[in-house]
């Protein structure tokens, strides 16, 4: 290594910088050496510079050594490029920080970032921001791998000091690089300047008349988008200038439906016949009665986002990126029980627990989110028990089932059958004799609960209790709606539809502007601030969230045939 670069680095590096740091960063090659691509194929050089921008991982499966503020050693598995650059490298703005974009096309073109009224002026009088430099020319290979290892750009300018060196070898910084140049290179399927195509699923076991409460706010929205398209060519014929907010606001649009049929097992092939016919931007919404696994997987495989599909049996994952969703489902209210429960006094120490759970899909997806919180908050496991239908209807074998458990909570993971054999339940629980069921589960028949036991019976409802106060036009425009005992078995079809499309979904497509990537619209979304929504207290954000209603409501039922609905919790239970 040159005199010259060794300088470079004792400059940039605090003197309290360690010995084995030093020895890591002279060690590094120089930026007069050549950053050349390996021998390894195109497609394992792009899965392995993926893996370093997006987990921190080298290509060896260590973690990457990286330094912030001269010397401060930092876990690269949990600061890695995407956690600040964001997954299409288009860059993002936080706390004052501006974290410019780090794709090839970006990179390889000379940079300057306009000045804002927020800048602070230098004594040469740039315009700096948060120390984001403001101007700089291309970079090259070498003066991009310089900038990885020792934090400056090609006009020798040092980057804000949270900004991490990687002092990696030649072989691993061409495959990052690679990787670089790759990201956000061309625009991503069903996207183009002129518009774009979107797609919505609904399975065969949809009712004709919730397949229409989907379509309708949807097909409302695909022509009100062409409309305006049509509007703004008008202008533009009488010499119209638009900003160029209004240059990238435009564009046509299509929907295509995918209908799936048959088992969830042949959904896949389905889709992937669909998807061949005509790729798409994005799935919008969707619906079905059954498990999303399969098409989850499907949008996964094939990087496509699908956007806040009606169900209530989603994946819950903590990885997985493509698939945004309202909220957990089932698993959600089963968490809330949890969470509820273990704020109680007494109850979740020594009081004994039973969970019955129904034979389907519902029931097992309640019981795991129900266990899954009980487990984080350390608590041994509950004792649980699969019941069928039959055996839900029979008292024999309620009877024998709480003598051998003799429980004073009872998780019922059921549907409404159990309903009539609750006031019977009551009087053979231990104290403080609890009984707990989901709203979403028993459906309409929830209001029925005999009024007897209400004071002992406590329901998981996650949707919206406070008044929401519409706005003044569109679907939303009451004042105000009341959560009553009618919601229930309410799949809210249409009025989560029409959030999903107009507070979420057109705010991220409106901001690609010309960055017509998928990666990019779930960046852009996942930044959003959080949104009063009509179905829920709140829609919260973030970097890889994908569940946007954080909460649910434990409540009561009060006194009458249209009883009002009493919350006994917050609406997150923490």
């Amino acid at each position: 290594m040159s005199q010259n670069i060794a300088q470079c680095v004792k400059s940039l590096l605090r003197p309290a910088l360690s010995a084995a740091l030093m020895v890591l960063l002279l060690a590094a090659p120089g930026q007069t050496e050549t950053i050349q691509a390996t021998a390894l194929s195109k497609t394992e050089m792009l899965r392995l510079g993926e893996r370093m921008y997006r987990e921190g991982i080298l290509p060896s499966g260590k973690p990457m050594n990286a330094f912030i503020r001269g010397d401060v050693e930092v876990d690269s598995t949990a600061f890695s490029c995407s956690s600040c650059h964001l997954r299409a490298g288009l860059g993002s703005v936080e706390g004052g920080v501006v974290t410019p974009p780090t794709n090839g096309m970006r990179l390889y073109k000379a940079y300057r970032r306009p000045p804002s009224l927020n800048d602070i002026p230098d004594r040469a009088g740039r315009f700096v921001y948060a120390k984001t430099v403001s101007e700089r020319p291309p970079y090259s290979r070498e003066s991009l791998a310089t900038a990885l290892r020792f934090g400056t750009d090609p006009a020798g300018q040092s980057f804000n000091d949270i900004m991490p060196r990687y002092p990696i070898d030649d072989h691993d910084m061409a495959i990052l690089i690679n990787y670089l140049e790759s990201l956000s290179s061309s625009y991503s399927p069903g996207a183009t300047n002129a518009g774009y195509a979107f797609a919505t699923i609904i399975t065969d076991d949809v009712s004709q008349e919730d397949r229409e409460a989907l379509l309708a706010p949807l097909q409302k929205f695909i022509a009100g988008t062409n409309q305006q398209v049509e509007m703004y060519e008008e202008f533009i014929k009488f010499g119209y200038s638009p900003t160029i907010d209004m240059k990238y606001a435009f564009r046509n649009a299509s929907l295509t439906i995918w209908n799936l049929k048959g088992a969830p097992k042949t959904w896949r092939k389905q889709l992937a016949e669909y998807y061949a016919k005509e790729p798409v931007f994005a799935v919008l919404g969707g619906i079905s009665n059954q498990d999303w696994q399969p098409i989850h997987n499907f949008c996964e495989e094939q990087r496509l986002p699908c956007l806040f599909p009606i169900t209530e049996l989603p994946v819950v994952s903590e990885s997985d990126w493509y698939n945004y969703y309202f909220n957990r489902g089932y698993f959600q209210e089963g968490e809330a029980a949890a969470r509820f429960i273990n704020r109680m006094d007494g109850i979740a120490a020594r009081t004994p627990i039973l969970q019955v759970i129904q034979e389907s899909p519902a029931g097992k997806a309640l019981a795991a989110g129900f266990q899954k919180a009980w487990s984080d908050l350390e608590h041994p496991t509950v004792n649980s028990v699969n019941v069928t239908s039959k055996q839900l209807r029979d008292p024999k074998f309620y009877s024998k089932l709480l003598l051998d458990n003799k429980p004073g909570v009872l998780l019922l993971w059921t549907d409404a059958g159990v309903i009539s054999s609750i006031p019977r339940l009551i009087t053979k629980l231990d104290t403080p004799a609890q009984i707990y069921l989901s709203s979403s589960y028993l459906g309409k028949q929830a209001a029925t609960i005999p009024e007897s036991v209400r004071s002992n019976v406590y329901i998981t409802y996650p949707y919206r209790l406070t008044p929401y106060v519409g706005s003044k036009e569109g679907f939303d425009a009451k004042v105000p709606i009341l959560a009553t005992a009618t919601d229930f078995g309410d799949n809210r079809i249409t009025s989560r539809t029409n959030t999903m499309l107009k507070q979420v979904t057109l705010q991220g497509l409106k901001l690609l502007y010309d960055n017509l990537y998928r990666d990019h619209l779930l960046d852009v979304m996942s930044m959003q601030m959080d949104q009063v929504a009509r179905d829920y207290e709140r829609l919260s954000f973030g970097p890889g969230q994908r569940y946007v209603s954080k909460g649910c409501y434990v409540i009561q039922l009060g006194k009458g045939a249209d009883p009002a609905l009493l919350a006994k919790s917050e609406w997150v239970i923490h």
